[in-house]
């Protein structure tokens, strides 16, 4: 099977990935590097990336949860700062507009902490805090495969 490319993921398995699957497995859904199969999640890397081309897994039955991380929004944060700052600076000239600078700097703060959608993260009962590294899915156009492997293991979705 020729592999091809889907912006930056692969869509379709590698010949390779087939050669290391059981006799009954199925891969059911790929995304990057990630392969969930009826039995198992599946990583293989090129040799020059993360895992050097070893084959890592978690067993369904390890598998128990998906979290959605989230990474703070660092130009949202300083467009708040920047606003609480001119909210301070023109208390002298314009007390009241200044007055509601610093509310809507707070909020404007507040939605960058919050931040945005990172990565999911794959979690197993006692994962070492190093390993966790090697299970973070991409969060952009990872839903079908993160629907897949939510599915299999039973979790609701929250996307």
């Amino acid at each position: 099977m020729e592999l091809q490319r889907d912006q930056s993921d692969y869509s379709v398995a590698p010949a390779d990935i087939y050669s290391l699957l059981a006799a009954s497995e199925k891969v059911l859904s790929v995304f990057g590097p990630f392969y969930a199969t009826n039995r198992r999640v599946l990583r293989l890397d090129p040799p020059n990336c993360l895992s050097k081309g070893h084959l890592l897994e978690i067993p369904y039955s390890a598998l128990v949860s998906i979290e959605m991380v989230r990474r703070a929004n660092h130009a949202v944060l300083a467009l708040g700062t920047a606003i609480i700052i001119l909210g301070f600076l023109i208390i002298p000239v314009f007390p009241i507009s200044a007055m509601l600078t610093l509310p809507i700097g707070g909020g404007v703060i507040y939605l960058g902490a919050k931040g945005k959608p990172g990565y999911f993260q794959l979690m197993t009962q006692d994962m070492p805090k190093p390993v966790e590294k090697y299970w973070q899915v991409e969060y952009n156009r990872s839903g079908n495969f993160i629907a897949t492997v939510r599915i299999i293991i039973g979790q609701m979705s929250n996307f």
